[in-house]
């Protein structure tokens, strides 16, 4: 017996099965984090600003607060509305702190007039959509995407079609002994005479082989789940060319998707630029990171982020 981290006794088989399950939970939701984290690619902010660690607060918290240090420059931080708002439902007050040093600092903001504010906030989605929400639905895809791999664990266990036997007491080394001799692949297998065979049954217990379906949904989830973060994501088991119109099709929703997080950070770094970037000489940009990859080779396109030339009639080479 074992006992779990709030103290319920818990069998040694169970309590690896649960941490099996967590762990493969905890893979998707990881990966499905990271990929978002890495999502958007800024240009010219000064270096005081750790974008990586930006990402990381958006994900986790939902926004972050730039400011300005005397002794630094520009930092960017967690933060927390601190009360008040204006005729817009916007906050005026937040707090920014640090939760490795334990600095913090009360901040005025306003959404009026960026130059009386001394913070511009950065939301990861639209202002009345929290950071749990979001991680909640990232969560719920880690958490179906986790049941699918375990589902085929199992079904894949299940190939292995163990046989029962039923078979009197005064038979079991009898039989036990046949069975040894099957597994070692012996050419004969010998009883004794008298022995009432009508009292031996064989239980196949095998099971039907669907690890290839949960596998082909598994893969249409991860592509939702990628859709959800506006990562393009086309995958086409065919040997037809992929046309043009098939690819906007596709990506629409992920597009859709796409604007929901790259709208508020775009707006906000336009507010840095007219805030600080004359002061410090820079012109920042945020866009978000596109790559297209090409399985050729095996009958297959997988493509994030559609920028490829047109050919003649439309068609991708």
């Amino acid at each position: 017996m074992a006992r779990t981290p709030q103290g319920f006794v818990m069998s040694k088989k169970k309590l690896e099965t649960k941490l099996k399950n967590e762990g493969t939970f905890a893979h998707y939701f990881n990966n499905l984090r990271n990929i978002a984290r890495s999502s958007f690619l800024y240009e010219d902010l000064p270096k005081t600003l750790d974008t990586d660690y930006i990402e990381t607060v958006l994900f986790d918290s939902g926004m972050v607060a730039v400011f300005e240090e005397p002794e630094i420059g520009l930092i960017a931080l967690p933060c927390v509305q601190s009360g008040g708002y204006d005729v817009y439902g916007v906050p005026v007050n937040f707090r920014a702190y640090s939760g490795y040093t334990g600095f913090s600092r009360m901040l005025r903001h306003n959404s009026y007039d960026v130059t009386k504010s001394e913070c511009v906030i950065i939301y990861n989605t639209c202002r009345d959509m929290s950071s749990y929400i979001f991680r909640g639905s990232v969560g719920a895809f880690a958490e179906r995407l986790a049941n699918d791999t375990r589902t085929e664990d199992v079904n894949i266990f299940a190939q292995r079609t163990p046989v029962g036997v039923i078979a009197p007491k005064e038979q079991v080394e009898t039989v036990t002994n046949a069975i040894d001799r099957y597994e070692n692949f012996g050419k004969w297998i010998f009883g004794y005479k008298g022995i009432d065979a009508s009292q031996i049954q064989a239980i196949q217990t095998g099971a039907p082989f669907v690890a290839n379906d949960i596998n082909e949904h598994r893969i249409r989830l991860w592509s939702e789940a990628l859709g959800f973060l506006g990562v393009s994501n086309l995958s086409v088991y065919k040997k037809e060319r992929v046309t043009e119109d098939e690819i906007a099709r596709s990506m629409g929703g992920a597009m859709a998707n796409r604007n929901v997080r790259q709208n508020p950070r775009e707006k906000a770094i336009a507010l840095i630029n007219d805030k600080w970037g004359e002061k410090y000489g820079f012109k920042a940009k945020v866009t978000f990171n596109e790559a297209l990859f090409d399985l050729e080779a095996n009958d297959q396109t997988n493509i994030i982020g559609y920028n490829r030339e047109k050919t003649q009639g439309g068609e991708n080479e």
